[in-house]
């Protein structure tokens, strides 16, 4: 067996009407089951890695929670770290995603689905601190960039 030299994951933290999608994990996932987390994945692409990352946030929304997401989307952040059990480097890159359709419900990897507002943060387990700051970042993006978000999405 190869052992990977790192790892590339895409999160999508989806926003509808000044709200963010996060997803509670299965207690059956290997890595921090039963938290919470924006959806999220592996980069999977195969063939064409041409907008590879903004494919992969689309498609593990759609699988993790039912929502489809619009084609604009921003980055985020780079929350790129060391795995902490294989000491694998992840590039985990996150973007900020907008609601398009769909009744968001759990699927795939997960058991629960929910629409929080910034002042819900804290009701909420995270899968990692890093992951909640990210989060409040968004929040932070989204009241920055409220009036151009509004006049710019397609």
């Amino acid at each position: 067996m190869i052992k990977k030299k790192y790892c590339v994951i895409v999160n999508a933290v989806v926003v509808k009407d000044d709200k963010i999608l996060i997803c509670k994990r299965s207690a059956e996932e290997k890595h921090v089951p039963g938290k919470w987390s924006p959806p999220g994945g592996k980069l999977e692409e195969q063939g064409r890695l041409w907008n590879a990352l903004e494919k992969t946030a689309r498609r593990e929304v759609l699988e993790e929670a039912g929502v489809e997401v619009k084609d604009k989307m921003d980055f985020l952040v780079n929350n790129t770290f060391c795995h902490a059990e294989d000491n694998l480097p992840v590039a985990a890159i996150v973007f900020v995603c907008y609601y398009k359709s769909g009744r968001a419900k759990p699927l795939e990897d997960t058991v629960d689905v929910r629409w929080i507002s910034e002042d819900e943060l804290d009701n909420f387990e995270f899968t990692h601190q890093n992951v909640k700051d990210y989060v409040a970042k968004a929040f932070e993006f989204l009241k920055k960039n409220k009036k151009t978000i509004k006049t710019t999405k397609s």
